[in-house]
């Protein structure tokens, strides 16, 4: 993006601020400036005007021109097609120096005197703009004859071209980078007057909310005309036309950075639809002369329509994403974000044509805000890391055009159209930090002090942690297998199936074609091919999601013990025992924690109905525990194996309270009571635990014995662990808590010892 000092100062008062200190603010607010230059005429070079103008004697090429300098008339040959009588131009006097060693001497051209050279934009320091010299005329100033060009105001200016990054479309445009330096250099922009809009206002709905766009008629632009500090501007910042038309665009849009197009005399009738591509464009005769915010082509003729068009940045790139389609320009600037407010880009353009009457078509006009953003003040200095003046946040806010709006501590920010870019707090923190100055931001020594951060999915990993080293520590290896299944298995084991309607569509094959309500069919299949291939046991772990009848999904831990309880050694004589249910349980135990056991209803054909057990932790059943049953140890080559399944949700994990130990021994008591046949030691138990007994700390059953004597009861017998705390317990203590226990018991139950 070039700018030049003079063309700033319209929109903003700089006569103060030195070129060094514009380009310096540049930097220090993000806009990197990639180069400078100055412009300067060269002394010698005056107004002239040509009083007349003859075709020379000897040359068909070369004009004798009679020119006005002020205070003489010189004779100088000329040989531009374009000069002619009465024109205002740049006459460079003899002694003249042009740079690169050009110094204007008397000379003769094929016989004629000739005191001087009429020039050419470009032979004076200036940009190149039309072939042949430059005319001028009162926008540079008041042209006094024999004035020095070097003396105009207009033709000393410095040239910056800044390297913006891709989200700055904002400035695109000397308003726009007006706009900031205003905010950074603490100086308001200049209110600039235009001329008063009348004429009819039609509503036309032509496009969809993303984009915001007007198709305005101006009668004056029939016969566009443009001046000669324009088009140095123009040429200054690379964007010269040969068409009138088209460099008054270039230089309304330049300027405000609102997109303007022109459509000449021949699309009297224009139809706005979507083409093939889906792109919004514009129709003429059925060809498409425009593509709105990407190409259009170019107008040739008088212009009788102008567009003006705003479309949201990411609207207009996904768009042409995937699409071949030409692109010019228009585009460039489409995509990275123009100014939104049409009007002021219109306002512009008729003060420069002189318009005063437009008749305009509007589309819906898109929100006036691009985004709203809530930030405190304590989070801005918090991020800033420095105090920074509420009344200065507020400030720069609003230099930069954003609406505020304050509630306490609370700044709700409204982001204008212009600026996509801002859609959060840390963007909104950005823009002040940069109008701030990073260099006027205190340094301070980097601290890494992160707070803990412990949230419900980071708490879930460390329980899988814990829970997958303490099986691993027990000896367990850890199987992870698919989260697929197959539905007819499960319906053979009798276990639970996804519900028809929510089951998958596409399985990727057939014996994976539903998704698990168990992990214990898989660790099966796996148990089997380690014992294949030469194990004389297998203990498996695996902690992995399961669906139920809903499609709801929870997480479940499996073991799996098949084979030998240990390795042959001289201790067992090289036959190990093969694993029992007893000892499963005191692994299993090991790992997840203490738990009882209750008598399970049918679990499922997978289970052997005599070995099979639920888990509860805390009163909460969480799972199961069970021999597999024989038909199924058959089916999978299988020796004696236990399977157990559990909620790994409803597992405790939490920190370990020690508590204190008595030092003194322990000791145990037994009592057989006749229960009936049809009583389970978990009501006994149950109870018991309900209404503790001091010193009593743990107790459980050891045999169970049944006679025919006893009729419809057996002899259950207890054993409890009995330690005191304070010393150790003598005969009568031991005898006062078992006679009390037998006492509760035979009160609630009813029951009598053997």
């Amino acid at each position: 993006m070039i700018v030049t000092k003079l063309w700033l100062n319209e929109f903003l008062d700089l006569s103060a601020v030195s070129t060094e200190k514009i380009c310096a603010t540049l930097n220090a607010i993000g806009l990197e400036v990639d180069s400078l230059s100055t412009i300067s005429v060269p002394k010698g070079v005056v107004v002239g005007k040509v009083l007349s103008c003859e075709k020379h004697p000897d040359a068909d090429k070369l004009n004798v021109c009679q020119v006005d300098l002020g205070s003489q008339t010189k004779q100088i040959v000329c040989g531009a097609k374009n000069v002619a009588a009465g024109q205002i131009i740049a006459a460079a006097t003899v002694g003249a120096d042009l740079g690169n060693g050009f110094v204007i001497k008397e000379a003769q051209l094929r016989g004629v005197e000739s005191h001087g050279m009429i020039c050419g934009s470009n032979e004076i320091g200036l940009p190149k703009l039309d072939d042949g010299i430059w005319v001028l005329d009162e926008s540079l100033g008041e042209l006094t004859l024999g004035k020095e060009l070097s003396d105009f105001p207009a033709l000393v200016d410095a040239v910056i071209d800044i390297e913006l990054t891709a989200n700055r479309g904002d400035c695109l445009s000397i308003y726009g980078v007006a706009r900031d330096l205003s905010s950074a250099l603490d100086i308001p922009l200049r209110e600039v007057a235009y001329p008063t809009s009348s004429g009819e206002n039609l509503e036309m709905e032509l496009y969809h909310d993303s984009v915001h766009t007007a198709l305005i008629y101006q009668e004056a632009v029939k016969n566009p005309s443009s001046n000669a500090l324009i088009d140095v501007r123009l040429g200054l910042v690379e964007k010269y036309d040969t068409n009138v038309t088209t460099r008054l665009l270039h230089y309304a849009t330049q300027a405000t950075g609102v997109l303007l197009r022109a459509y000449d005399e021949r699309c009297e009738k224009i139809e706005v639809k979507a083409d093939e591509e889906n792109l919004e464009s514009v129709y003429c005769d059925g060809k498409i002369i425009s593509r709105i915010g990407i190409n259009q082509d170019k107008c040739e003729g008088e212009a009788i329509m102008i567009e003006a068009s705003y479309i949201n940045p990411d609207v207009v790139s996904r768009s042409v994403m995937g699409i071949k389609c030409e692109k010019d320009d228009l585009y460039y600037r489409s995509s990275r974000g123009s100014e939104s407010d049409l009007i002021f880009g219109l306002d512009y353009l008729a003060k420069l044509t002189g318009s005063e009457k437009l008749a305009t078509i509007k589309t819906k006009q898109q929100a006036k805000f691009s985004s709203s953003v809530t930030v405190s003040f304590s989070k801005i200095n918090n991020f800033i890391g420095q105090d920074i003046a509420e009344d200065k946040v507020i400030a720069i806010l609003e230099k930069l055009r954003f609406t505020l709006s304050r509630d306490k501590d609370l700044l709700t920010i409204d982001v204008p159209t212009f600026r996509h870019d801002i859609v959060n707090d840390q963007d909104v923190i950005e823009e002040i930090v940069r109008i701030v100055g990073i260099d006027n931001i205190v340094s301070k020594p980097f601290v890494f002090a992160e707070k803990r951060r412990f949230n419900e999915a980071y708490e879930m990993y460390q329980k899988r942690i814990h829970f997958r080293k303490r099986a691993a520590g027990a000896g367990f290896f850890e199987a992870v297998h698919y989260f697929f299944d197959n539905r007819e298995k499960m319906e053979k084991y009798k276990l639970p199936c996804i519900a028809d309607n929510k089951d998958v569509a596409n399985p990727i094959n057939n014996d994976l074609n539903t998704l698990r309500a168990t992990l214990v069919l898989h660790m099966l299949e796996s148990a089997s091919t380690n014992l294949k291939h030469g194990k004389n046991a297998v203990k498996l772990f695996e902690v992995g999601r399961v669906v139920d009848r809903e499609r709801n999904e929870h997480q479940r831990m499996a073991f799996i013990f098949t084979g030998e309880v240990e390795a042959p050694s001289v201790s067992n004589h090289g036959k190990p025992e093969m694993i029992d249910f007893m000892t499963f349980a005191s692994k299993v135990r090991g790992i997840i924690g203490a738990f009882s056991l209750e008598v399970a209803d049918d679990e499922n054909l997978l289970a052997n109905p005599y070995e099979s057990a639920r888990i509860m932790i805390g009163g909460k059943d969480i799972g199961f525990m069970a021999r597999v049953h024989i038909d199924v140890e058959r089916e999978h080559d299988l020796p004696v194996t236990y399977i157990c399944e559990v909620d790994f949700d409803a597992l405790v994990y939490e920190r370990i309270i020690a508590k204190g130990y008595s030092k003194f021994p322990s000791l145990s008591r037994d009592i057989s009571l006749v229960i009936p046949l049809s009583m389970k030691f978990s009501k006994i138990r149950g109870f018991l635990e309900e209404n503790p007994i001091e010193n009593v700390v743990n107790f459980y059953p050891i045999d169970i014995y049944h006679d025919d004597a006893l009729g419809d009861k057996v002899s259950l017998t207890l054993r409890f662990i009995l330690q005191a705390k304070e010393k150790t317990m003598d005969e009568a203590m031991i005898t006062g808590i078992m006679d009390m226990i037998v006492a509760r018991l035979k009160e609630k139950f009813s029951l009598e010892m053997r």
